[in-house]
């Protein structure tokens, strides 16, 4: 084989490696180096990526230099090269735009194909079998490693030095606290194989009407709204401000089954239903129980900056008989009093979702408060955070808890009602649960830690 093909040939070889690797990633969760947690690593791991598109350029180029005629062959080694160097340059310059990254990618990989088949058959006439013969392979191993299924998996993902996270203007980092992700996407073909090899790694069947791009959207909204919600209560929690008011439901989904789907649309805030009033989530929850389901609900909504009447179609709940729902996803708009300036740090493997507020909540009162609250405690901790302060339900529970577990900790907060899944996934771990903001306090309070406990 030539220089260039074997270039291509290591890159494949690369490529494969690094995609697994990448699909178990979390395994590495409890390594730590000083202060820096796997997910902080992790943003550094991510450049070995570049050496897949560099490999490809490399190939290209050596062959540009060394290739006599052949200029359709000149031409796609050129193309390579500029799209290998290309992607290279979106994966150092921003590595969380995914599609033009994959699709730069696609372009290289494909165009090396086609340099080894014309190569081939310049050197041997006749089919270029060796050549089809790779990109045999290198189909299979896409499709198994990277085809979405209609199915979706969720493994245990990765702890989050939360003071790393975030900081608040005017405090410091005083106690350990972690909060806690897990990684949800949709299920390749080898996910079959990794949950057979490694626990709690559950495959569920995923709603395939509500598009990729759609969902990392709606978590990254959710994410943002949670940081603001959680770092107004903690203000508001030291008296530093008015905390958060609601003023609207926002809507993050309507899957293609809701009764609503072509009316509601994704980032519609509804302020009112058959005249009443509508601030918050838990205002729109008590207005439907005066709705029959399959009955129409009048709506008014705030929609580009247009208030729009709409009427809406309800259905049962197929969770709970009897009760009137639109069959939708949606979160609190909420106007929050935030009197400090509060940083965040952006993590690759961190896209988005609401399950960090209250443990971020927490992390931020610590910082702001002389001696912090932990009381020598390891803590970690999970749970959406309410204007309230209440800490309201989350997903993958049980990948959670044995992630925690996985990495140390004295306590674990989960919200209430939970705990008994979480034990699923860590039946040594110290889990309580919760169901405010203030009980995680009161509880800290109550139980300094002994060193005699870690020994």
């Amino acid at each position: 084989m030539n220089v260039p093909g074997r270039w291509y040939i290591g890159g494949y070889i690369m490529a494969a490696v690094l995609s697994v690797l990448g699909e178990l990633v979390w395994l590495g969760d409890p390594i730590r180096w000083g202060d820096l947690y796997w997910i902080d690593l992790l943003q550094g791991l991510a450049a070995l990526v570049v050496l897949v598109p560099l490999a490809w350029a490399a190939g290209a180029l050596s062959g540009l230099a060394g290739l006599s005629g052949g200029q359709v062959v000149r031409a796609i080694r050129l193309l390579i090269a500029i799209c290998g160097i290309g992607t290279a340059v979106l994966l150092v310059a921003d590595a969380s735009r995914l599609l033009p990254i994959a699709g730069a990618a696609a372009a290289a990989c494909l165009l090396t194909l086609a340099d080894l088949a014309l190569t081939e058959q310049r050197s041997r006439p006749g089919w270029p079998r060796r050549s089809l013969s790779i990109a045999g392979v290198l189909l299979v191993a896409a499709a198994g490693l990277f085809w979405p299924t209609a199915y979706q998996v969720t493994s245990p993902g990765f702890t989050l030095a939360m003071n790393r996270y975030a900081s608040v203007e005017g405090g410091q980092p005083h106690g350990s606290i972690a909060g806690v992700l897990v990684i949800e996407r949709p299920a390749f073909p080898v996910d079959w194989l990794y949950a057979s090899l490694f626990p709690h790694v559950r495959i569920d069947k995923r709603d395939t009407s509500v598009t990729i791009g759609e969902s990392l959207e709606a978590a990254g909204r959710q994410r943002t709204d949670a940081n603001t919600i959680a770092g107004a209560v903690a203000l508001h929690k030291l008296g530093l401000g008015r905390g958060v008011v609601p003023d609207g439901v926002r809507v993050v989904q309507v899957p293609a089954d809701s009764p609503a789907a072509g009316q509601l649309k994704p980032g519609d805030v509804v302020v009112e239903m058959n005249g009443q009033a509508i601030a918050s989530t838990a205002a729109l929850t008590e207005a439907m129980k005066g709705v029959t389901p399959g009955a129409e609900a009048r709506l008014k909504v705030w929609r580009a900056g247009a208030l729009a009447e709409l009427a809406v179609r309800t259905k049962e709940s197929g969770d709970t008989p009897k009760r009137t729902v639109f069959g939708i996803q949606v979160e609190d708009r909420v106007q929050a009093d935030l009197t400090r300036k509060i940083g965040y740090r952006s993590y690759l493997v961190y896209q988005g979702g609401p399950s960090h507020g209250a443990v971020l909540a927490l992390t931020l009162i610590d910082q702001l408060t002389p001696g912090g609250v932990t009381n020598g405690n390891r803590v970690a901790g999970t749970g959406t955070i309410g204007a309230d302060g209440a800490v309201g339900r989350i997903g993958g529970i049980e990948q959670k808890a044995y992630a925690v577990e996985r990495a140390g900790a004295d306590v674990f907060f989960v919200p209430a009602g939970q705990e008994a899944d979480a034990r699923k996934g860590a039946s040594e771990l110290n889990i309580v649960p919760v169901r405010t903001l203030d009980e995680m306090l009161k509880w800290l309070a109550e139980h300094p830690a002994s060193s005699l406990s870690r020994d």
